[in-house]
């Protein structure tokens, strides 16, 4: 039994849980044998099943959004974000984000986070492609259709390959680049 885990090291394992077989096999006794602890451990940190829930969703939407976005507005250049953007994208853990968004048709608490990732999200997407856009319109219809790419690709395959993720996105830049040129080209 190891003697000392953090609440991170129950989110990550639940996390491999999630991506590897689903979240029906997210239960206390799964998380506690993954990480070699007894039950009480994970009852002194969340008391319940649906305490842990509750702060994994936020741990979730804190390390796989809130931090992502605030990387990508992190350079000056529309190019530059819109470039990070794609590469933090990469490394998102799709296995566990498609078995999040599966799980959210069965758990009201799971969907109303799925909602709230979402919004802010395309929020996030919205506000880094809004320069290299004609109009606030077209920059909500690539925001759009980046979260589709990504959430299509997430249920399409798994795991999602280096490859795959380069080749949807790869391409997407390329046309985003493309629209800021014709956008500099008009100003």
């Amino acid at each position: 039994m190891r003697l000392l885990v953090t609440r991170e090291d129950y989110y990550e394992a639940a996390m491999a849980i999630l991506g590897s077989e689903g979240a029906g096999r997210l239960k206390v006794t799964t998380l506690c044998k993954a990480l070699k602890v007894t039950t009480g451990s994970f009852y002194g940190y969340f008391g319940s099943l649906d305490g842990f829930i509750d702060e994994f969703l936020a741990y979730w939407e804190d390390s796989q959004t809130k931090r992502i976005v605030l990387m990508a507005n992190a350079p000056d250049d529309p190019a530059e974000r819109i470039h990070l953007l794609k590469e933090l994208g990469s490394t998102l853990p799709h296995a566990a984000e498609g078995a999040i968004r599966s799980w959210a048709h069965t758990n009201p608490k799971v969907a109303e986070m799925q909602k709230k990732v979402d919004d802010r999200r395309l929020k996030a997407l919205i506000q880094v492609l809004r320069p290299a856009s004609a109009s606030a319109q077209e920059a909500r219809v690539l925001g759009t259709m980046a979260m589709t790419l990504l959430v299509g690709l997430q249920q399409w395959r798994q795991p999602v390959s280096k490859k795959d993720f380069n080749m949807l996105f790869n391409e997407f830049e390329r046309i985003v680049r493309s629209k800021m040129s014709a956008v500099a080209a008009d100003v």
